[in-house]
């Protein structure tokens, strides 16, 4: 599942970066930096135009002290079986230092051209393969892929230190992301009533935005995600259960 940009490329199971924790912490004392990302597994449930599409899990283990991997696994139901066989797997390695995350190599495979792409942060350089040609570009600094941006922006926002805007890989291309504050709601979930901060997401030359009830009871996770065009619902994603492994 990605996080709040452009998911069109992947149809209705392609998931967009599904975060964005761009907010403040409303006057309260900022708590003290994590060094690392508390290790979770999250599901949500996935509607296309208000239909039921299927369900993706999130998971971030701890594969040896400051590595990490983030997967999302997307699996249709119902008549979306038809179109989407396979479950869509997305998979980001990256590193932890002084709650400094940085992505290693960033993976997505199961409905069109498989992405592989590996971090050179040497060279400054980003290598690999998408939409089936071979990608090279230049790492802005702080260059997250769709699976790190998520840990890097929780991570920053239980800081008390928010970014205003990041840059991400965005497929085979490199955008920067700003993000605004439209308020806050009460949702009702299975998890119960949640408080959450209500952000968009959006890039320059994007159609689409994306719309994040960050909840802070879940670390900043989103309860629920919706990517508009033009105020019209295309997808969006419902928290079904959260756990700290």
């Amino acid at each position: 599942m990605r996080i709040g940009i452009d998911a069109s490329r992947r149809g209705a199971l392609a998931l967009a970066v599904l975060l964005a924790a761009s907010a403040t912490m409303y006057g309260a004392a900022a708590a003290p930096a994590p060094v690392s990302p508390a290790t979770f597994v999250a599901t949500y449930s996935i509607a296309w135009h208000g239909i039921t599409a299927g369900t993706s899990t999130l998971t971030l283990t701890e594969s040896s002290p400051g590595n990490y991997r983030y997967t999302s696994i997307d699996h249709a139901t119902g008549l979306f079986r038809l179109f989407f066989h396979q479950a869509i797997r997305q998979e980001s390695r990256f590193t932890v230092s002084d709650g400094v995350v940085r992505p290693l190599r960033f993976e997505a495979e199961g409905h069109g051209p498989a992405e592989r792409v590996t971090f050179d942060w040497t060279r400054g350089r980003l290598t690999g393969t998408a939409k089936g040609k071979p990608l090279a570009l230049k790492l802005e600094p702080g260059t997250q892929d769709p699976g790190s941006v998520q840990i890097a922006l929780m991570m920053a926002f239980l800081a008390g230190k928010p970014p205003s805007s990041f840059w991400m890989l965005n497929t085979d291309v490199i955008n920067r992301f700003q993000f605004m504050h439209r308020g806050e709601a009460t949702l009702h979930t299975p998890l119960g009533r949640l408080h959450t901060l209500l952000y968009t997401s959006h890039h320059a030359k994007a159609r689409r935005t994306t719309y994040m009830w960050l909840a802070p009871s879940l670390d900043y996770l989103p309860a629920r995600l919706e990517q508009r065009r033009s105020g019209d619902v295309l997808f969006s994603l419902n928290i079904l259960s959260f756990k700290k492994k």
